[in-house]
């Protein structure tokens, strides 16, 4: 196994299957893959973006990113374990965005939208209410430093928002 210390494998067993799990979801949206799957989970608590199919996709997509980067550039072999931490962090990435969108939905503004008098503030909280979960649940199951955790928290904050910004102009996303 890879020194844990070492910065990157983490970006195999990290950033690109969250990354890619991420894509993959947001394209199967754009052209309604899985249709049978695009049942929201509760409009009126987390509007109507929050779908039983971002549960299916992302936790699985995550999974089988994680598993095939470690096997193919760590030459880990292909085990239960790769495959869960991404599909663990896959899942923490969905829940923790749930809260963000209840409080949203309760103080009226609709999925995609931001308040108009507090947009950075908002900005910066839908590009981290995932991703400061998933960072701490990845210090526990893998044992990183504190150290490591901060900065694969600010690097993976950097991609999330350069990527959003990109994907937002390519159409593939509907808002920023």
């Amino acid at each position: 196994m890879h020194e844990m210390t070492a910065f990157y494998p983490h970006i195999y067993t990290f950033i690109l299957p969250l990354f890619i799990g991420n894509v993959l979801h947001m394209l199967i949206v754009k052209r309604n893959y899985m249709a049978w799957a695009a049942r929201p989970l509760s409009v009126p608590l987390f509007g109507a973006g929050k779908t039983y199919r971002a549960f299916i996709v992302m936790p699985v997509a995550c999974g089988l990113s994680c598993l095939f980067f470690r096997a193919l550039v760590l030459h880990e072999p292909g085990n239960a374990w790769s495959f869960s931490i991404g599909f663990i962090l896959g899942l923490t990435y969905l829940i923790a965005e749930l809260p963000n969108s209840y409080i949203k939905r309760r103080l009226g503004i609709s999925s995609g939208q931001s308040h108009h008098r507090y947009k950075l503030l908002q900005h910066v909280i839908d590009k981290t209410d995932s991703l400061l979960p998933v960072t701490i649940v990845y210090y526990f199951i893998t044992s990183i430093s504190g150290s490591m955790a901060v900065e694969l928290f600010v690097v993976s904050f950097i991609i999330h928002v350069t990527f959003s910004l990109l994907l937002f102009q390519l159409k593939i996303k509907k808002s920023f």
